[in-house]
C-alpha cells in the first residue's frame, strides 16, 4: 500500500490547511538518477542523505527506463523526511525531425528526444504488454552496450595494454539492470587504476588504451577522463562505437502512452543553450515551442539549471509558467561528478525568488497528482493548476508534520 493511501480526503486536507505565505518555498530537486540507471551517487540513501543535509525537501528519483529504485527511494525518503516524487526517463525518435534534420533536446541528434515522466503510480500499473515495450528496449540497449565491452577488449588486446573488462564484473560492482555506456568508461577507468602506480605508469597505459595518443585530463579529474575514454573509445568513429539499433528507441507517440499508462504525467525536458551555448532549432522559438508542445501533448516541462545561464532558463522557466504549464527543476547526477543537490545555474548563480517558487509550485502540482491518484484512482477530477498546486501544499504539509 502507498502512504498517500493513508492520507486523510481531499476535502479534509483542504479544510485543515492554513497557508503561511510569509514562509519561503520548500527547496526541491526533481531530477536525479540512480545506480538503477548511472549515477554520481553510490547508493539511493547517500542521495538521500544529501538532500537532506542540504534541506531540501522534495526530491524526485528520474533512472532511465526503469522504476526498480521507487520502492528503496520511498523508503528512504520516509526515513530521512523527504518527499519522494516518482518520475522516470526515456528516450524517443521524432522521425519527423530527424527527417527534417531538427535537433530537438539532444544537440548531436536530429530528432531524438528525451522525455520524463513525472509522478508516476507506485506499486506499477503498467499492463504487461507495455512493460514489455520497456524491457525490449533495456534489452537492445544492454545488447549493444555488451557489444561495445567486446570491440573495447579487442582493442586493448591490439594496444597490448594488459587489461580487460568483463560484462559480468560491470554488471555486477558498477550497474544494476541497465547496462550503460558511462558503466564502460568507468569500469574501464577504474582498470587502468588498478594497474598504475605512478602517474607516469597511469598515463603511459592511458596512451596505450589511446593508440598512442596523449591523454588530456588530470589524473584527479575523473569525470573528466571518463568522458575522455568514451569520446575516444566509445563515440562514432571510435574503435569501439557501435551504433544504436532502432529497436532501442520508440516512437513518442508510445512513449507518452506509457507514461500515461504508468500514472505520470509526461514532460518535455528543455536543454536550452546547454548545447554547448546556441539553442536547437526546436527549442529557439518559445512561442512555437509552446505550441508544439501543446500539440504533442505536453502540459509539463523540466529544465536541468546547471547547465543554462539565468537570463535564459528565467525567460523560458516563467513563459511557460505564466503559460499554464507545470515547470520543475533537477541536477541529473548522471555522471561521476558530484556536485550539490541545492539547484543553481551555470556558473553557480541561484535560483531568484521567482524560480524557486516555480520550482516550488510545480513539486506542489506534482505532490497533488499522486495523491490524487492513490487515493482517487486514475480517473479522479483534477482541477485548474491553482487548486491542484493549493491541494499539492496541503499534502506537503500534512506529510511534513504528520511524520
Amino acid at each position: 500500500m502507498s502512504f498517500l493511501e493513508q492520507f486523510p480526503d481531499r476535502a479534509t486536507l483542504l479544510e485543515s490547511y492554513q497557508p503561511d505565505y510569509s514562509q519561503p518555498p520548500l527547496k526541491v530537486n526533481n531530477h536525479i538518477h540512480t545506480p538503477y540507471s548511472f549515477s554520481a551517487f553510490r547508493s539511493i540513501e547517500e542521495a538521500v542523505k544529501m538532500a537532506k543535509d542540504e534541506d531540501v525537501k522534495v526530491l524526485g528519483i528520474n533512472d532511465f527506463y526503469v522504476t526498480d529504485g521507487f520502492g528503496e527511494f520511498i523508503e528512504k525518503c520516509r526515513q530521512h523526511q523527504l518527499f519522494p516524487l516518482l518520475n522516470i526517463e526515456l528516450i524517443g525518435i521524432s522521425r519527423e525531425d530527424r527527417e527534417a534534420g531538427v535537433r530537438v533536446n539532444d544537440p548531436n541528434n536530429p530528432g531524438r528526444t528525451y522525455i520524463s515522466g513525472k509522478g508516476l503510480a507506485f506499486p506499477s500499473i503498467l499492463s504487461g504488454e507495455q512493460q514489455q515495450k520497456l524491457d525490449g528496449v533495456v534489452k537492445e540497449s544492454n545488447n549493444q552496450v555488451v557489444k561495445m565491452i567486446d570491440l573495447v577488449n579487442r582493442w586493448l588486446e591490439f594496444q597490448q595494454a594488459g587489461i580487460s573488462l568483463s560484462v559480468e564484473e560491470i554488471m555486477k560492482e558498477h550497474a544494476m539492470q541497465l547496462l550503460r555506456e558511462r558503466h564502460v568508461a568507468k569500469a574501464l577507468r577504474l582498470k587502468i587504476e588498478e594497474s598504475a602506480g605512478s602517474d607516469e605508469i597511469f598515463f603511459g597505459l592511458l596512451e596505450k588504451v589511446y593508440g598512442g595518443k596523449s591523454s588530456e585530463k588530470r589524473r584527479e579529474d575523473i569525470a573528466g577522463l571518463e568522458e575522455e575514454l568514451r569520446a575516444r573509445l566509445l563515440k562514432a568513429g571510435a574503435p569501439a562505437f557501435v551504433p544504436e539499433d532502432e529497436k532501442a528507441f520508440m516512437n513518442l507517440e508510445e512513449i507518452i502512452g506509457i507514461i500515461r499508462d504508468a500514472g505520470g504525467i509526461p514532460t518535455y525536458p528543455m536543454l536550452l543553450d546547454g548545447a554547448g551555448g546556441g539553442i536547437t532549432e526546436f527549442e529557439s522559438d518559445k512561442g512555437k515551442l509552446l505550441e508544439v508542445l501543446r500539440e504533442r501533448g505536453f502540459r509539463s516541462v523540466e529544465l536541468i539549471p546547471l547547465r543554462n545561464r539565468i537570463e535564459v532558463l528565467k525567460e523560458y522557466a516563467e513563459y511557460f509558467y505564466e503559460n499554464g504549464f507545470v515547470v520543475s527543476f533537477g541536477t541529473e547526477h548522471n555522471t561521476t561528478v558530484m556536485l550539490p543537490l541545492t539547484i543553481s545555474c551555470k556558473n553557480k548563480v541561484s535560483l531568484d525568488k521567482s524560480l524557486m517558487q516555480i520550482s516550488f509550485n510545480g513539486a506542489a502540482y506534482l505532490a497533488a497528482h499522486q495523491y490524487l491518484f492513490q487515493k482517487e484512482g486514475p480517473g479522479y477530477q483534477q482541477g485548474d493548476r491553482n487548486e491542484m498546486e493549493r491541494l499539492g501544499r496541503a499534502v506537503l504539509n500534512h506529510y511534513f508534520t504528520s511524520t
